[in-house]
């Protein structure tokens, strides 16, 4: 049975592979070697944390032992998924991961299952925003030592609640949905409904065309 689930598994376009309670790897899908440019002869009976070796948006380790990914799975609890930046063949890459706990003796001794597909081209727009937002930052601040200037009243910018405005600075980091909701401790869900609703109070269409807005009008 536990073999036939893994077979089934590793038939998704998604990389699949588990690992037992002490985080070595069991199982190696085809998908996972052509997401990570390592084969599964070479990573079978090693820890995941050294064959992935993931580091976050900071560039801070988070593939290790005792990961809180991993001490979640042990509890049989839901993880979010995330995106980790990995090494493949000299080149960086991103890989969003999912994880599905497996309950003690299920699937033959694995202990979490992981699922990766990669979010490279993601990864490269977020940081092209975040790249046109600090522009826009950097041209609309006032310079060190400015003072104000008397003029017309401005006109009466959008009605915005106090959540709302907190969604709108933190979207100037260009950081995705689910480290938003991170951030303030909301669902991804939750987060998309604000994001939805505050666009059309600014009148724009895109999370880009919402900072610049807000920065051109001081609302952040």
């Amino acid at each position: 049975m536990a073999e036939k689930m893994l077979r089934l598994l590793a038939r998704s376009a998604d990389g699949v592979f588990a690992v037992d309670t002490d985080q070595q790897v069991i199982s190696w899908s085809t998908a996972a070697e052509e997401l990570t440019g390592q084969r599964a002869e070479d990573v079978i009976g090693k820890p995941c944390y050294e064959i992935v070796a993931g580091t976050d948006y900071q560039g801070q380790i988070f593939c290790r032992r005792n990961c809180p990914a991993i001490r979640s799975a042990r509890r049989g609890q839901s993880v979010p998924n995330f995106d980790l930046a990995c090494n493949r063949n000299g080149e960086e890459t991103w890989l969003n991961v999912s994880i599905i706990p497996v309950p003690s003796g299920d699937l033959g001794g694995a202990m979490a299952i992981h699922l990766i597909r990669d979010v490279s081209q993601r990864r490269q727009a977020e940081r092209l925003a975040q790249a046109a937002i600090d522009t826009v930052s950097q041209y609309t601040s006032a310079p060190p030592g400015a003072t104000a200037k008397a003029g017309p009243y401005p006109v009466p910018g959008p009605s915005l609640t106090a959540r709302e405005i907190e969604v709108l600075r933190l979207l100037t980091k260009g950081l995705p949905t689910r480290v938003l909701a991170e951030e303030l401790g909301l669902s991804p869900a939750t987060v998309r409904n604000h994001i939805q609703r505050l666009l059309p109070k600014l009148g724009v269409h895109s999370r880009l065309e919402a900072v610049v807005y807000a920065v051109r009008h001081g609302l952040i």
